[in-house]
C-alpha cells in the first residue's frame, strides 16, 4: 500500500508539473498532453525511464528545439547512449551539448569536446556528412573555429550521424534486463498514475482548502 501510494502521489505530482511546464513551452494544454502521450509511448519501448526522458525533452525545448524535433533527436541520442553504455547520464551530456550548439547559433569546439568526451565521434561524423575523408577532420575543425558551421546544420548532421552509427541500439536492448525492468517500471508508474488520477486531484483540492 505504501509503495502504491508513493508511486501514485509521486507520478501524478510529476505529471501535474510536466503538464504545466510543457503547456507553457508548447502554447496549449492539448499540445502538451499529446506530447506527453507520445513521450510515454516512446519511453516504454526504450531501456530508459519516462522521468529521465521527460527531463531531456524539457531541456531540449528550453534550448530552442521545436516539439516535432524532440522525439527524432531523442531517439538518435538514446541509441548513442545505449550503444555507449552511458545510460541517462549519457543522454544528459549529449542533449546538453546539442542544446548549447542550438543556443549559440553556430558550432564551436567546446560542444564538440563535450560530445567526444561522452563517447560520440562527433568530428568524424561531421567530416563524413560534409564529404571530407577521415584524414580531413582538421578542415572541419578549422571551419568550426571560424564560426562557419550553422547550429541547425550541425545538429542535423550530428543527429543523422548518431542514427547512422548507433541506430537501433535501444530496440536491440528492449528484451535485456535493463530494457525489460525499465519498461515494467514505466508501465507500473503510468498504470498506478492513471488509476489514481481522480483521487489525486481530489486530495489536491482538499489540501487547497486546508491551506486556505
Amino acid at each position: 500500500f505504501q509503495t502504491i501510494a508513493s508511486t501514485a502521489i509521486g507520478f501524478n505530482a510529476q505529471m501535474e508539473q510536466a503538464r504545466i511546464g510543457f503547456a507553457t513551452m508548447l502554447g496549449s494544454a492539448e499540445k502538451a498532453q499529446k506530447f506527453l502521450d507520445d513521450m510515454a509511448d516512446f519511453a516504454v519501448k526504450t531501456p530508459f525511464e519516462y522521468p529521465e526522458l521527460l527531463e531531456a525533452a524539457k531541456r531540449m525545448l528550453a534550448y530552442g528545439f521545436a516539439a516535432e524535433e524532440v522525439l527524432p533527436t531523442l531517439r538518435a541520442v538514446g541509441d548513442a547512449a545505449a550503444a555507449l553504455g552511458s545510460g541517462s547520464e549519457g543522454i544528459d551530456r549529449i542533449t546538453i551539448a546539442l542544446g548549447q550548439i542550438r543556443a549559440k547559433g553556430k558550432l564551436t569546439a567546446e560542444e564538440m569536446r563535450q560530445l567526444t568526451e561522452a563517447g560520440v565521434p562527433a568530428w568524424h561524423m561531421l567530416a563524413e556528412a560534409m564529404g571530407f575523408s577521415a584524414d580531413e577532420v582538421g578542415k572541419v575543425m578549422d571551419m568550426a573555429s571560424k564560426g562557419l558551421i550553422p547550429a541547425e546544420k550541425a545538429v542535423r548532421m550530428l543527429t543523422e550521424g548518431m542514427t547512422k552509427r548507433f541506430g537501433g541500439m535501444m530496440q536491440s536492448m528492449e528484451n535485456t534486463w535493463q530494457g525489460v525492468t525499465s519498461s515494467i517500471k514505466d508501465i507500473w508508474r503510468m498504470t498506478i498514475g492513471a488509476v489514481t488520477q481522480n483521487l489525486f486531484q481530489g486530495v489536491v483540492s482538499w489540501l487547497q482548502k486546508v491551506r486556505d
